[in-house]
């Protein structure tokens, strides 16, 4: 038998990944939370937007930047602010922790192309992205969490 044959969570425990669940769930919830609660709306993100439209934003994503999101700004604004609420949510109890961490690359990735941000830093999005893969790779909502529970109900990539 060969190293690493199967799955990596047959290689780890769940509780390597519980750092990382919380620390991550505690600031999408904080910052999505904050969104809502301050009025993060489509004027302030047109603003940044454009901003990084014009400059920073990865070349193969600024025309998405344009013709997408920036025409779209207020629908973009809720879908962040009630997207990191629910990752960072489903996180801190860990439900759906899987599922969670996918839809927090998702937005980390987005942030990412969006502001520039070199891929291989200690900037914020990039140090979410590590904490987000090693909940994803250890399964880490089936220690202290709900998905020690829901395992057999949900799909593997879910729980």
């Amino acid at each position: 038998m060969g190293f690493l044959k199967g799955r990596i969570e047959d290689y780890s425990s769940p509780l390597a990944g519980l750092p990382a669940r919380l620390y991550a769930g505690y600031f999408f919830f904080r910052y999505g939370l904050g969104k809502i609660t301050r009025g993060f709306g489509g004027a302030e993100l047109h603003e940044t937007l454009t901003k990084w439209a014009a400059g920073p934003a990865y070349d193969f994503y600024a025309p998405f930047l344009q013709k997408v999101a920036i025409p779209h700004a207020g629908l973009f604004a809720r879908l962040v602010a009630y997207g990191e609420m629910a990752v960072g949510a489903l996180l801190l109890v860990g439900c759906a922790s899987r599922l969670a961490a996918l839809g927090g690359i998702f937005l980390c990735l987005n942030f990412l192309f969006a502001s520039g941000a070199p891929i291989l830093s200690v900037e914020t999005p990039t140090v979410f992205l590590l904490a987000l893969l090693t909940v994803y790779a250890t399964a880490a909502g089936r220690a202290v969490g709900l998905d020690a529970l829901l395992k057999h109900r949900l799909p593997h990539w879910v729980a």
